[in-house]
This record gives structure tokens, sequence and C-alpha cells, in this order.
């Protein structure tokens, strides 16, 4: 991914307002963000109405109570917990403190890791990693000191599912920080426990510090089950960051959270964090939609049943090739016919964009190209929506 892609492209979805400003429009149906559907809890917007005079209030700058909360969840310490504007703040935060020197990170993925380990301005080169091939890339050249990124390539021909046998031999080299999503964002891949345990393991073998991304996970049935936090093996060198986001329907909040385990990063993280970044209004969100088990069900029914409709409706599509996903969004490949005769992500976007629906273009995805796409997954109606103005646009394409 060079500098100037990186300026010309999002590397998050849901930017209606450039949007609005590019299109003189003012209504758009956004499936480039992956947002729960429902909207924002009933529960949640009683409570805000109900307590407007807590923003006369500073913040609890330790967050005592809904850190209390998230560590009864999680069946960790509260002293295992910290808050963040967002999981963003907490993904920067944690590479603030690690200070990692050769990072790992398995790729396609969410491209704020890259930004955060750049934030730092002291990389040097990139490397490209697959399951046996390697090769230079120095577009990552932009520091002082010395840091080193590279990147386990989830290939297409495994379906993008993470190859441990392939990461256990690569992790022989050694690198201070080992960077995965999981669920992984754009293919919505996800490994068990008993997986990123082993990963974990072979970690700790080598010092390395491992950090997972799971934003998504709150999408899965069992996903809480299958956290990597509750791993036996030794999570010294775990660090895992969430966020409310998604799954609660409420962006404009900003909260997230980071879990570690490591005592020795405390005063790093007290020092590196910034004061009440998070506030009033965003911390009784968190300390009510937790409670909020009718919301909670009713999201988890919901994406079961239409992940599995998507995904199948999309498939009859001539001229889209979709890959299984666990969670509220799937990924999209235009096939190679009609992408060698003229039809990329842009024009499809622009095509979609038309008939008043945003797609994510996943092409500055590490290793995706102007085939990919990515779609939110939302309500029937919606879907259906989407998925007839994909089938036109296809049609009078071919």
């Amino acid at each position: 991914m060079n500098a100037e892609k990186e300026t010309k492209m999002d590397f998050h979805g849901g930017n209606i307002y450039k949007i609005f400003r590019e299109k003189n429009i003012k209504e758009i149906l956004d499936y480039s963000s992956n947002i729960n559907p429902y909207g924002i809890p009933e529960s949640l917007k009683k409570r805000i109405t109900e307590n407007l005079e807590i923003l006369e209030r500073y913040p609890d700058p330790d967050y005592i109570e809904l850190r209390q909360k998230l560590a009864h969840l999680n069946k960790v310490d509260m002293s295992n917990i910290i808050l963040g504007n967002g999981a963003t703040e907490i993904i920067f935060l944690f590479m603030k403190v690690i200070n990692p020197k050769k990072i790992l990170i398995a790729a396609p993925t969410f491209g704020e890791y890259e930004r955060a380990v750049k934030a730092m301005k002291r990389v040097e080169n990139s490397s490209i990693l697959g399951n046996s091939d390697k090769k230079k890339d120095d577009e990552n050249s932009c520091g002082k000191q010395k840091i080193k990124i590279e990147y386990f390539e989830l290939k297409e021909n495994d379906d993008f599912k993470l190859n441990i046998h392939n990461l256990k031999n690569e992790l022989e080299k050694k690198y201070d920080l080992l960077i995965m999503c999981n669920p992984n964002n754009p293919t919505g891949k996800f490994l068990k426990l008993d997986e990123t345990e082993e990963i974990l393991k072979e970690c700790n073998k080598y010092n390395t510090k491992l950090f997972i991304d799971e934003a998504f996970i709150d999408f899965l049935k069992d996903g809480m089950k299958e956290s990597i936090i509750n791993a036996k093996e030794n999570k010294q060198n775990l660090f895992v960051t969430r966020a409310f986001t998604k799954f609660f329907a409420i962006p404009g909040l900003r909260l997230g959270y980071g879990i570690y385990f490591d005592k020795k990063f405390e005063k790093g993280i007290s020092e590196k964090k910034e004061p009440w970044s998070v506030n009033n209004i965003a911390e009784m969100a968190g300390l009510t939609v937790l409670d909020d088990t009718e919301y909670i069900e009713k999201t988890l029914k919901w994406i079961t049943e239409e992940k599995t409709y998507v995904y199948e409706k999309l498939n009859e599509i001539s001229g889209i090739k979709v890959y299984e996903t666990e969670v509220n969004f799937i990924a999209g490949k235009i096939d190679e016919k009609l992408f060698s005769e003229g039809l990329n992500v842009k024009i499809l976007r622009e095509k979609m964009l038309e008939q008043g629906i945003l797609i994510r273009d996943a092409s500055n995805f590490k290793f995706l190209d102007e085939r990919f796409f990515r779609l939110a997954i939302k309500n029937r109606k919606n879907n259906d929506r989407v998925i007839e103005t994909l089938k036109k646009i296809f049609d009078d394409f071919i």
C-alpha cells in the first residue's frame, strides 16, 4: 500500500460525509460500515434522555463502574481493563507501550494497525510474507529508528483462513509483536479458541507479544466463549481490543476497551493514555447496553439467519464470488472475466452510488486488488435492495 493510495482511499467504511459533499446528496444507504441495523438500543435512548445532567460533571477519570462490569464479563481483574475513545485509541496506545521493533501483521486486515505502528515514525521497511514466498516492499519506509513491518498473507487459495502451521514457522524468526484481527476484517473468518491459543503458545515460546482485535466477536453466538481471553496458556504476552461501536450501533459515541495481563505495562499505559478520553454519556452507554439482553439476543438471532441468506443470494449472481462469513459483513470479488472486460470495484462502487448505496471498496486492504469489495449485512429489506441492485449491474455488464 503506497502513500498515494493511502491519501486517496479511506481506511474505514462509513465516511458518508465525504460522499454527501462530493455527490451533493443528503441520503444514502450505507453498506460500507458494519453497524447493527437495529440501531441504538431503546434502553440506551431512555437512559440518556433521563440523565442529561451528567454532562454537567467531569467523567470519573478511572471509569471504575464500567471497568468493574467489563472485568466481571471477561472474568479478569479490573486492573486488566483499559477504556478508550473507541477501540482505535487502544490500538494506538498498545503500540506505544509495547514499542515493538519487528512486527508481523496477518493480512488482509484493518489498516489502523499499520498506521498505529507508523505513528511512532520509526518504520524502516516492509516485507511481504506468504506461505512460501517473500519479497521486499519498501513502501513503508518512513522513519529514523529502525522498525520492520512484515506481513503474513491470508491466502485466497486457503479461503483467507490463517494457516497456523506456516505461521508457526514464520514466528521462528522471533518477532516482537504479532498483530491479528479475529474475526478478520474484511474476510469475516474466525479462529476458535483452540486455534488462537495454539498461536499464543507459539508466541510465548519466543516472547513475542500477541495483539488480537476482537471488535466483531460479539456477532458470533459463542464469540465470548471462543475469545482468546479464555485461554489457559500464559497470557502475559497477550493484548486484546474490543468495541461497543458495531454491535450496539453507537459509532458516534466512540467507546472501546483493551485487556492486557502484564502488570509491567501498567505504568506506561497510565503515562501515555489521554485523560478523560471517554465521556460520561459513553461510559453510561457501556453500562446500559451490556445489560440489554433482549437487544443482544435479537441481534444474534438476526445475524445467524441473515448472514446465510445474504451469502446464498449473492452466490446466485453471475460474475460475483463471495466468501462465507461468521459476522455482519461479507467480502466479495468480481470474477476474472468481467474484470478483464473492464469492471472493477471503483466502477462498481460508482454504479451502486448512482442507486443510493455505498459499498466498501476493499482494494486498499493489503493483498487485495480492484476486484474486491465488502458489504455490510443489515435488515432483510435493505439486503434485498442491495442484492437486486448488484444483480442488475452485473447482468447489464454481462
